[in-house]
């Protein structure tokens, strides 16, 4: 069943009636000494459906100061050898330590140790064993580490998983994807692909990101509205396609319209041009390591974990934020907050801020496990960048203890990998809390 009605999600609203409410004042004592920011208060309601409302006060900060600190860089400006990157999709890292890059300049991932010295290649370009189709229909590759021992790569029509010498371990989707029917006047298309995998667990799952359009034509017009489901997935002996399966959240709507207009004439020979309009994605997601997702409107800072089984378990919001605008308000008055969400093996929230323009350095607000507000934290090192005019952020491998690993590219977009790791100014350790309620 597709859970289609999970973005509508209860606010807390006039007439919620709560099963309890608790204020929590996050002392500097429990997080450390020598806090620089006032304590940050936190009000916890439950609700009568059983689902957890943590409300984090906006002043102050929060009560904790970060800084991520460059530990490592790998790539070459100039120069051979495995370390002269061409372009670099994304990266994982194993519990070793072992650091996979989708350099997709070279069409294949390279493997290096924790040290950087460059163990093998692997995935190389190619439709035989052990080799993956690179495609020119994809632009953007994923790369997930899944243990204990699987690596996958995917784009939005293949799937593909090795373990770590490279060995095919299975395959699934081709490299292409579906062919696109043709239709008449006011034929109505639909089409159902495959995606990207976009995370993994150590308790046999993988989620996986796939598209669902339903085009109309009539006259000169074409209309596509297209769904984004978040799917949980089993790992097979034999990768299954999603048809989709059960085990699906509806994750954002879309609509495109594209209209043909003639625009010259020459004789016998008339010019056909189109005008396209696209809504702009109005939601961000994650999926954490405990069979759930996390959703939100990029507009505001609420944040909502949901059960594959279609159950909002918890909210967590910074200060009071507004209600979202409905899917059909006014996208002029559309105001971006929020660029990409991710959760960390320690079950922290990271939300990157949308920036204001292309040069600014990338800001995170970070939530504990418990859903606690904790800071905010920024970096001039320019991973999680903001692609292809807001649609898409470069990805980032959270690791555990506040390590992580990200895309860096300079002046002359030649890609670097950097590993940084997270600290507070008063060593505040990142784990997972024990949550008061």
């Amino acid at each position: 069943m597709l859970h289609e009605s999970l973005l509508r999600v209860l606010l807390r609203a006039k007439g919620a009636v709560a099963a309890g409410l608790l204020i929590i004042p996050v002392p500097a004592l429990a997080l450390g000494a020598g806090a620089p920011h006032l304590p940050q208060e936190v009000a916890v309601d439950t609700l009568e459906s059983g689902r957890i409302v943590v409300s984090n006060s906006a002043g102050g900060g929060g009560p904790d100061e970060w800084r991520l600190v460059e530990e490592f860089r790998l790539g070459r400006v100039d120069g051979t050898g495995p370390q002269v990157f061409g372009d670099v999709h994304d990266v994982a890292v194993d519990e070793k330590g072992h650091i996979y890059v989708l350099d997709y300049g070279s069409k294949e991932v390279r493997v290096f140790d924790r040290a950087g010295r460059h163990l093998r290649n692997m995935a190389r370009d190619g439709e035989g064993p052990g080799e993956f189709r690179y495609s020119g229909f994809s632009p953007v590759y994923r790369i997930i580490w899944q243990p204990p021992n699987r690596l996958w790569i995917s784009d939005r029509h293949q799937q593909l998983s090795f373990d770590s010498l490279g060995n095919e371990l299975s395959r699934s989707g081709q490299p292409f994807g579906p062919g696109m029917p043709i239709g008449g006047a006011a034929a109505l298309i639909r089409s159902v692909r495959g995606g990207r995998i976009v995370a993994a667990d150590g308790e046999g799952f993988v989620y996986q990101q796939i598209g669902v359009w339903d085009r109309t034509t009539q006259g000169d017009e074409t209309v596509t509205r297209s769904r984004t489901y978040g799917v949980r997935l089993p790992v097979y002996p034999e990768h299954p396609d999603p048809v989709p399966p059960q085990d699906s959240l509806l994750l954002d709507r879309r609509v495109s319209t594209s209209t043909l207009q003639t625009t010259g004439r020459s004789g016998a020979t008339i010019s056909i041009g189109g005008v396209v309009k696209v809504s702009i994605p109005r939601r961000v997601w994650a999926f954490g390591r405990s069979g759930a997702a996390w959703l939100a409107n990029r507009a505001v800072h609420r944040f909502h974990e949901v059960t594959f089984a279609g159950d909002t378990v918890r909210t967590v919001e910074l200060g009071n934020p507004p209600p979202p605008p409905p899917d059909d308000s006014d996208e002029s008055e559309f105001e971006p907050r929020i660029a990409s969400l991710e959760v960390s093996p320690e079950g922290w929230l990271w939300a990157r801020r949308h920036p204001d323009g292309p040069d600014e350095d990338p800001v995170w607000d970070l939530f504990d496990n418990c859903g606690r507000y904790r800071g905010e934290v920024s970096t001039s090192a320019r991973i999680g960048t903001v692609r292809y005019e807001g649609d898409m952020v470069e990805p980032i491998d959270l690791g555990a203890g506040g390590v992580i690993h990200g895309i860096a590219r300079d002046a002359l977009d030649v890609s670097y990998v950097l590993r940084l790791r997270l600290e507070s100014a008063r060593g505040t350790p990142i784990v997972a809390e024990v949550c008061p309620f």
